[in-house]
């Protein structure tokens, strides 16, 4: 049997009559877009995460976007990002006319460090932007007394780590601003694209609300404060999010028990393979990444057996075409790089079959012994 990474008709195969039950709702409720789901969904993220204000907006992206315009990021800002990483994390830099400063992130947990953060600083460094990937969290309360520091603003990229805690604290909640994106591969996901903007600034969050809808003030249609963009969220995705959140515990409690599962399996089986650090046990587990020895290799094998797995991420963001322009070049960034080179995405969200960690592990195992 063959096993597919994200497998949506598995993963929302119990959804079905919710998502048909929320199109019709809305459809008959003359509520579309930027109504009272919208605001229901927001009270609710805002409650769990402890944040004064929640912005609901089209995407994790178009969070982004919308925060470095609100706190007027633009031409003459540096803003320091990982060099491992989703591209929003420094293409919506880019797109503000600010310049990206990559910095090297560490090998263990394919994170930000004060000290990596450190090296790359500059005096035009106005904001720094750490981001959440896999399994793992940023040191948000070294990289808050960092910002502070050098009075730095901090966004947290928080995208895939609803749910989560850092230190105690809600991931997204050491920022100016946090974000979180309900993308479908998400640990809450949607039926299509949007993300939520946390913060404890009013002023902040009132500007983000007008930027997300065209500069309007949803008082007065059509009187634009602000040139804003096109982020708002819908209301089917609205509705569909809010019957899905009282359920993120639970997804969150599955996917750590596979991924503790893979770790104790592979850590005996494959030793070879690096598995993600620490217990877990406040990570909102997005992806489960290992790094893995002749991993392109690795993963032909896997798919001839019906394994589909995932690269996270194939080239570093420094050596993007898209970044040419900054002028990177190979080994400015070694770890970033070996990242690039070693980390492979493997099954698992929380409907995965019984087995299937099992059958995953074999096969990798398989894979170095008859390497070796």
């Amino acid at each position: 049997m063959a096993v597919p990474y994200f497998d949506y008709p598995t993963r929302y195969a119990g959804w079905a009559e919710d998502v048909l039950d929320a199109v019709r709702e809305v459809g008959e409720s003359d509520e579309f877009i930027l109504k009272s789901r919208v605001a229901a969904l927001e009270a609710a993220v805002a409650q769990r995460t402890g944040a004064a204000e929640a912005i609901a907006v089209a995407s994790g992206t178009g969070a982004l976007t919308v925060i470095l315009t609100a706190m007027g990021i633009g031409p003459g800002d540096d803003v320091v990002t990982p060099a491992f990483s989703f591209i929003s994390s420094a293409s919506t830099v880019a797109l503000r006319g600010a310049r990206p400063v990559f910095a090297d992130v560490d090998y263990d947990t394919a994170m930000l460090t004060a000290a990596t953060v450190e090296a790359v600083r500059t005096t035009a460094s106005r904001a720094l932007v750490p981001a959440y990937l896999f399994a793992s969290s940023p040191d948000m309360p070294a990289l808050r007394a960092l910002a502070d520091r050098h009075s730095m603003r901090l966004i947290e990229d928080s995208a895939v780590a609803l749910g989560g805690r850092v230190a105690g604290r809600p991931a997204g909640r050491y920022g100016d601003a946090g974000l979180y994106s309900f993308f479908p591969g998400k640990p809450l996901g949607g039926i299509g694209d949007a993300g939520m903007i946390v913060t404890d600034d009013p002023e902040l969050a009132t500007t983000c609300r007008m930027l997300r809808n065209h500069g309007q003030d949803l008082k007065v249609r059509f009187l634009h404060h602000l040139v804003g963009f096109n982020s708002r969220m819908d209301e089917v995705t609205a509705l569909f999010l809010l019957r899905r959140l009282p359920h993120l515990d639970k997804f969150l409690t599955e996917r750590r028990r596979l991924a503790r599962q893979y770790n104790d399996l592979l850590r005996e089986a494959a030793p070879v393979v690096l598995t993600p650090p620490g217990d877990l046990a406040e990570q909102a587990v997005y992806t489960y990444v290992v790094r893995a020895p002749q991993r392109d290799d690795l993963r032909s094998y896997l798919a001839g057996r019906g394994i589909e797995t995932k690269v996270y991420y194939p080239r570093p963001l420094h050596l993007q075409p898209a970044f040419r322009h900054l002028g990177h070049g190979p080994g400015d960034f070694p770890v970033a790089e070996r990242l690039s080179r070693e980390c492979l995405a493997l099954p698992l969200h929380p409907e995965l079959p019984a087995g299937t960690v099992e059958r995953v592990v074999e096969e990798i195992a398989r894979f170095y012994r008859q390497g070796a």
